[in-house]
């Protein structure tokens, strides 16, 4: 403020600031540097022996004066201020903490989104986009100044401020940090694709859009707080899915050597959420029993050399879709056949245009099956066999069967 300024100015100014100390300090300085010229006329008129009651006959109390220029500026009234503080900082803290409590959860969701390839668990998504949506609205309509105030951000702002060469360095590879993200959710998409077919394409479609999103508004974050909603849920979310794809794989693998490829038991391997039986590398979704006759068995239960049940995933027809549903889990074989169909607008079972869906159960073995006879196993030496000489017996010629004797005549009678 200027020396040559009077001091029943400089007075009537600082009580005016102090009126208006709720505003922002820029706006205060703006409006205090319109009315100078004005109370500096005034002062002038006073002289030097002008005082602070002489200016408030002229102009009011410096309350009044200054709640006046707060009407004429349209800015709220103290009281309004304070209550539209308060809703700023609590608007703003939830927007904080329901992104905090977003990067918490998406991490161990991509883990377990990543280590199932169940399309189906990314629905879970969409409540988790409403909420971060709702927060970068709420930045982008209030500002972040609300944000910074925030005494629980203090401790990341002086983390933040001391730069370090590892924080140099990482700032340094953000741009490649989006690429990769981008990279890591469409590849998530297409392994979903080739697991689940139509449910996955669906599901590679909104994974490529939010590849595309992030790579396009991920580096804006930095210099623009709102979209920190966005970036901080893909990335934890990305680190998830990396972190679930590279345990199921490591898993895999040592199941597999485990299991070896050439025999049949029962494996920890997943489709869907769900256990599967393989035969090698071939997935077995149904077991059929005979008996030594060729006859097919019925309600046969499967247990391991442990005893523990082979369960797998029963499945029927949902009524009025046409498609396949669980309908539980047992160790009971054989399953009936889930036969899924459609008709095109000819009427043709299964034609090149079907669109009508259609489902059955099929009872019974779809095939016959011609079992080995076993030749019997060799007797066991010391044995003796029915009809085979042994070394230690004689051999006895065969006795010739008895010739039958001539039938007797009786006498003839003399006479």
């Amino acid at each position: 403020m200027s020396t040559q300024t009077p001091a029943v100015v400089r007075d009537y100014l600082a009580r005016v600031r102090t009126a208006l100390a709720d505003l922002p300090p820029a706006e205060v300085d703006e409006i205090l540097e319109d009315v100078r010229p004005h109370l500096l006329e005034i002062g002038t008129e006073l002289g030097e022996e002008g005082t602070l009651a002489a200016m408030t006959e002229r102009l009011g109390s410096p309350e009044s004066y200054a709640a006046e220029l707060r009407a004429a500026g349209d800015y709220p009234s103290p009281e309004q201020a304070g209550g539209r503080k308060l809703n700023s900082d609590l608007g703003s803290r939830l927007a904080l903490w329901s992104l905090a409590a977003m990067v918490v959860i998406l991490l161990p969701f991509g883990v377990m989104a990543a280590g199932s390839l169940s399309a189906d668990a990314l629905l879970l998504l969409i409540p988790a986009a409403a909420v971060l949506a709702a927060g970068g609205w709420y930045l982008a309509r209030h500002g972040d100044a609300a944000l910074g105030r925030l005494p629980e951000l203090k401790p990341l702002r002086t983390a933040v401020g001391r730069e370090s060469k590892a924080l140099a360095y990482l700032k340094s590879l953000r741009p490649a940090w989006w690429l990769l993200c981008a990279a890591v959710l469409v590849v998530f998409g297409l392994l979903l694709f080739l697991d689940e077919g139509r449910e996955g394409m669906l599901a590679l479609v909104a994974l490529a859009a939010v590849a595309v999103v992030i790579v396009w508004f991920g580096p804006k974050s930095v210099a623009d707080r709102k979209w920190l909603w966005l970036s901080l849920p893909v990335s934890a979310l990305v680190v998830g899915v990396v972190l679930g794809l590279v345990t199921e794989g490591v898993f895999r693998v040592a199941n597999s050597r485990y299991n070896g490829y050439g025999g049949y038991g029962q494996t920890y391997n997943t489709v869907g959420g769900q256990p599967v039986l393989s035969y090698g590398n071939t997935q077995v979704e149904n077991i059929y029993a005979f008996d030594a006759e060729g006859k097919p068995l019925s309600e046969v239960y499967l247990f391991d050399q442990d005893g523990k049940p082979l369960t797998l995933p029963r499945y029927g027809c949902e009524p009025g879709t046409g498609s396949r549903q669980r309908e539980g889990a047992d160790n009971q074989f054989p399953r009936p056949e889930v036969d899924q169909y459609g008709y095109d607008d000819q009427g043709h079972y299964n034609g090149y245009n079907a669109y009508q869906p259609g489902c059955r159960v099929v009872p019974g073995v779809p095939f016959t099956a011609a079992i080995p006879k076993v030749p019997a196993p060799p007797a066991a030496p010391g044995v003796p066999t029915p009809g085979v000489p042994t070394p230690d017996a004689p051999t006895q010629p065969p006795t010739a069967p008895p010739t039958p004797s001539a039938p007797a005549t009786a006498p003839t009678p003399t006479g």
